[in-house]
C-alpha cells in the first residue's frame, strides 16, 4: 500500500510527536522512512548591513546545517530501531516542499504532527498541516500534539475508527484499513453516524428540522445502516482483518466520530475526504476536516479518487 512514509519535522519535540506512529507503521508494514526539515529563510537583510546578499546565504547555511544534525539524530535513532530512514534538508515553502516532496514517489504516506508553535524552521504546526492536508493527493497520517490537545495519548494504536456513510467515496479508505489492519494487528471499528435533525447535511440544504422525516424512514434507515455494516464487516473478517465491530450512531457525525475515538487512548481514525456521499448524507469533505481538527487521536485521512482528479485537473489548468 505505501512505498515509503515521509516525515516533515522541524526540530521541536511537538513536531516529533509523530515518530512513535511512524515506528510502529514503518516496522509493521516494513516501509521505509524518509525524515525531511523545509527551512525557510528570511529575506535578504536592507537595514544596516552592508552585504545583505551575504546576510542571506550565511543564513540559509546555518538553517540548513543546524536542521541536518537534528534529522541525522533522529535518523540514528530510528535506525536502531530497525527501521530503513534517509533524510534531507529542502529550502522554500514548507507545505509546498512537503507536497512536492511526496510526489516523487508514488504510494507515499505523509506522516506529521498537527497544531502548537514549533522549532528551528520557525513553523506553525497547525498551519502547515491544514495547508499540507488540503493541496496534498497523497494519504495524509495527522498526531495531535500532546501540549495542543491536553489528553493522555498511547505511543501506538491497537485499533482504527472508520467512518462510513453507504458511499463508495467513503468505501475508498477500506484497502488502507485492510492493509494497516493486517500489517500492525490492529482491531477495527466500523461507525455510521446516522445524521438526525439540526445534524442533516444536504447539498444546498445545511439544515433541516427533525419533523421532515417519519419514524418508519428513520427506522427503515437504521435497519439498512445496520445490514451495510455487517456487509462491511463480513468483507474485512474474509481480507483477515479480525476483529472487527460495527457501531450504529445517531447524532452529529463529526462529533460521534470524535467521542468514539476517544473512548480510548489508542485508536486511529481512518477516513476519507471531500465529496458528498451516500446514506448518511454526508458532506465528506466538512465532517473530515473537523474530525481532524478536533480529535485528540491521530487521523489518517485519504483523498478521494474522485477528488484527486480534480485536484489534478485544476493543477495542469493553473500549470
Amino acid at each position: 500500500m505505501y512505498d515509503r512514509i515521509l516525515v516533515p519535522l522541524d526540530g521541536s519535540p511537538l513536531s516529533e510527536q509523530v515518530l512513535p506512529y511512524v515506528r510502529q507503521l514503518g516496522l509493521g508494514l516494513s516501509t521505509p522512512v524518509t525524515l525531511i526539515t523545509v527551512v525557510t529563510p528570511p529575506p535578504p537583510s536592507v537595514g544596516r548591513d552592508l552585504n545583505p546578499s551575504r546576510h542571506y546565504h550565511e543564513t540559509v547555511e546555518h538553517q540548513t546545517e543546524h536542521a541536518a544534525m537534528n534529522l541525522d539524530a533522529v535518523a540514528a535513532d530510528l535506525r536502531a530501531r530497525g527501521l530503513s530512514v534517509t533524510s534531507s534538508v529542502l529550502c522554500g515553502v514548507p507545505w509546498d516542499a512537503i507536497v512536492e516532496e511526496a510526489q516523487q514517489t508514488p504510494n507515499t504516506l505523509i506522516a506529521m504532527s498537527s497544531h502548537g508553535r514549533s522549532g528551528v524552521a520557525r513553523w506553525w504546526l497547525g498551519s502547515v498541516a491544514d495547508r499540507v492536508l488540503h493541496l496534498t493527493t497523497q494519504p495524509l497520517l495527522l498526531a495531535s500534539s500532546r501540549s495542543a490537545a491536553g489528553a493522555v495519548h498511547l505511543d501506538r494504536f491497537n485499533r482504527v475508527v472508520v467512518p462510513v456513510d453507504g458511499s463508495p467515496l467513503a468505501e475508498e479508505i477500506l484497502p488502507h484499513v485492510t492493509c494497516i489492519g493486517k500489517g500492525l494487528g490492529l482491531a477495527v471499528d466500523l461507525v455510521m453516524v446516522i445524521p438526525t435533525g439540526e445534524h442533516l447535511e444536504l447539498p444546498g440544504v445545511p439544515h433541516i428540522h427533525a419533523s421532515a422525516f417519519s419514524e418508519s424512514e428513520l427506522g427503515q434507515a437504521r435497519e439498512e445502516a445496520s445490514e451495510y455494516l455487517a456487509g462491511l464487516k463480513k468483507d474485512l473478517l474474509q481480507q483477515g482483518v479480525s476483529p472487527v465491530e460495527t457501531h450504529l450512531l445517531h447524532g452529529h457525525p463529526a462529533s460521534s466520530i470524535i467521542d468514539l475515538a476517544g473512548e480510548t487512548p489508542d485508536r486511529l481514525v481512518a477516513m476519507t475526504t471531500h465529496g458528498r456521499s451516500g446514506v448518511g448524507r454526508w458532506v465528506l469533505g466538512s465532517v473530515a476536516d473537523r474530525v481532524v481538527r478536533y480529535s485528540v487521536d491521530p487521523v489518517l485521512v485519504v483523498r478521494t479518487a474522485e477528488s484527486r482528479d480534480a485536484q489534478s485537473k485544476a493543477a495542469r489548468q493553473t500549470g
